[in-house]
């Protein structure tokens, strides 16, 4: 993800401007673009409003409204599970059997797979500065963030009165793979089922955590689906928390296009059968009078979540975990 976001914010830099085609030097750097003349490092907006200019014919300005950049993305909050080691041998175990299956599964390979040192629960991602707002800024800062969750801790301990934070690993699914063809899967999460005790606990901490960042203005609205539970289009369904356990966006070599993998095949493979704890999950309605199979029980163990964590995107820390630069301890 954050590589993506990378190139769409280096794209159009150094651009030149004028009519026809050519190269153009000046205060900007070298870049290539339309017209001769001075270059300039123009805002990415501006890129793409002249781009939709050109197009219109002579005399003619196009109507589009110029697209905004997408803010990058610098931090999330996470329910972080990584950290307990029997959660790791039971992962790897499960993993390392799905990539060792003969027949090989198709599109899935070890670059795919998360390691089990950063599985997490993501609740909201943001786009942080680390200098103090100014006047009129819509982005917040680091140090916004850590007083919202400083400001949590006394909320979920209420929530909690005393008892530990659980979440049990007891469904497993896939984000709606391309053109709903289950066959070309991009990502396989495991997750609670929200229906016990423990899980509605779980929720009301993670909407809260949600809400209150929300209030303060620091998320970024990625529209991704499969979340915590909270109102949606009535067509899409209910979101829900979930761990990503494979992700084809760390497929290496990275190729022109996402390469899907089989989720059918996984379900029928010897190291998916190991971990099921019933029959594959039973249709549901999903909205417009379509069906979707309900996610497939499985016996992944129940830990407890010790921690919420500010994390910094794309970060490695010493034992492979995401860095966190703040954290609200539940202990």
């Amino acid at each position: 993800m954050e590589n993506e976001l990378k190139e769409t914010a280096e794209r159009g830099h150094g651009r030149g401007t004028g009519r026809g085609r050519g190269r153009g030097r000046g205060p900007g750097g070298r870049g290539r673009g339309r017209g001769r003349g001075a270059a300039q490092s123009i805002p990415h907006s501006s890129v793409f409003s002249e781009a939709n200019a050109s197009t219109e014919p002579s005399g003619e300005t196009s109507t589009r409204p110029p697209r905004e950049p997408k803010p990058r993305l610098t931090h999330f909050i996470a329910l972080p599970i990584g950290h307990h080691v029997r959660l790791r041998e039971k992962m790897s175990k499960f993993t390392d059997a799905l990539l060792a299956t003969k027949p090989p599964i198709p599109g899935l390979d070890s670059t795919v797979v998360i390691p089990p040192r950063r599985l997490h629960f993501t609740l909201g991602v943001m786009s942080l500065d680390d200098a103090p707002s100014m006047p009129g800024s819509t982005t917040g800062t680091l140090e916004d963030a850590k007083k919202v969750l400083d400001e949590l801790k006394p909320k979920i301990k209420e929530i909690l009165r005393d008892e530990a934070l659980k979440v049990k690993l007891d469904s497993v699914d896939i984000m709606p793979p391309e053109k709903r063809d289950q066959e070309r899967a991009h990502v396989m999460w495991v997750g609670p089922s929200l229906e016990t005790e423990s899980a509605k606990r779980l929720k009301t901490v993670a909407d809260l955590i949600v809400r209150e960042f929300n209030e303060a203005g620091l998320l970024v609205d990625e529209n991704r689906p499969l979340k915590v539970s909270r109102p949606r289009q009535r067509e899409e369904g209910p979101m829900k928390l979930h761990c990503t356990v494979v992700n084809t966006i760390y497929r290496r070599p990275r190729g022109k296009m996402r390469t899907p993998f089989s989720y059918p095949c996984v379900l029928a493979s010897e190291a998916f059968k190991a971990v099921q704890a019933g029959e594959r999950g039973e249709l549901e309605e999903s909205g417009g009078g379509k069906q979707r199979r309900r996610p497939v029980p499985v016996e992944l163990g129940e830990w407890t979540i010790d921690e919420v964590q500010i994390c910094e995107m794309g970060s490695w820390g010493p034992e492979g975990e995401y860095v966190a630069v703040h954290r609200c301890v539940l202990a």
